[in-house]
């Protein structure tokens, strides 16, 4: 019995410590800004000193809707869910909007409540800020490859309308892409390297298959073995074709949900 009431007189401790924004939620309204302001008083991560506050949106599987904070300070976004009291974060978006905002394109992967988090990125900071929800159209499907030749260089960008798909690393956030088809002959050799000012880029080599891109050869910053030169956050990829025929390069982001303007060139 005294081991019940120490855990009862426990949690009732932890309940009075926390302040009322803390253990809030306020429901976001589709389709309307909501103002906000974060304060010294407001829920904090106490390891840097983030302030932020706790929301919550409802859809259901496949709906499609931006979040979008804007602020004074540099914002950052982040959606997840909470269980047994704790955040878990599924998505996160620094400044995919304008200068230091965040704007972060969401798909309900199951129908149910999730936790939006509007916060600050440097640690101390406070201000007031607007967040606003906007309901998507589902994305249109995937646009058909775009053909490169050897000896070219093509520009492109990548933005929160580009088809996205969901990798397997690096983190659960979608990414965005473009996708490419090269043709060869047997024995031909081609160096392909994708190159971005604005964001960690990753290419993958590969084909399309029933069930999807099927990935065989990806790269991140263009060292693939020792002595190779590294690129930073470029990358780089040599393909040997063993028989006549067609690959398919996706030009794709390291981070995802990532956008900004890149070019992809074959030699």
């Amino acid at each position: 019995m005294k081991t019940q009431l120490s855990k009862i007189a426990l949690a009732a401790a932890l309940a009075a410590a926390l302040s009322p924004a803390a253990m809030a939620q306020t429901a976001l309204p589709m389709g309307g800004p909501v103002q906000g302001e974060l304060t010294r008083e407001s829920e904090r991560i106490t390891t840097n000193d983030y302030f932020l506050d706790s929301y919550t949106i409802t859809g259901n599987a496949g709906d499609r809707v931006a979040i979008a904070m804007q602020a004074e300070f540099d914002t950052l976004l982040e959606v997840g869910r909470t269980v047994d009291g704790e955040f878990q974060q599924m998505f996160m978006d620094d400044d995919g909007g304008d200068g230091l905002n965040s704007r972060l394109v969401f798909t309900f992967p199951e129908t149910g409540t999730y936790t939006v988090r509007a916060r600050t990125f440097g640690a101390d900071t406070t201000g007031s800020y607007t967040i606003e929800v906007s309901e998507l159209a589902p994305p249109p499907p995937p646009p058909p490859p775009v053909r490169i030749r050897p000896g070219r260089t093509v520009d492109g960008t990548l933005t929160t309308d580009s088809p996205t798909y969901s990798p397997d690393s690096y983190g659960g956030m979608d990414r965005h892409y473009a996708l490419y088809e090269l043709r060869g002959r047997a024995g031909d050799t081609r160096v392909v390297t994708l190159r971005s000012g604005d964001f960690d880029s990753f290419l993958e080599i590969g084909g399309l298959t029933p069930l999807g891109f099927a990935v065989v050869e990806s790269n991140d910053d263009g060292a693939a073995g020792d002595g190779e030169e590294s690129l930073g956050l470029d990358s780089r990829l040599t393909v040997t074709f063993q028989q006549a025929g067609t690959v398919m390069i996706r030009a794709t982001t390291l981070g995802g949900g990532a956008t900004g303007t890149y070019s992809l060139s074959v030699e």
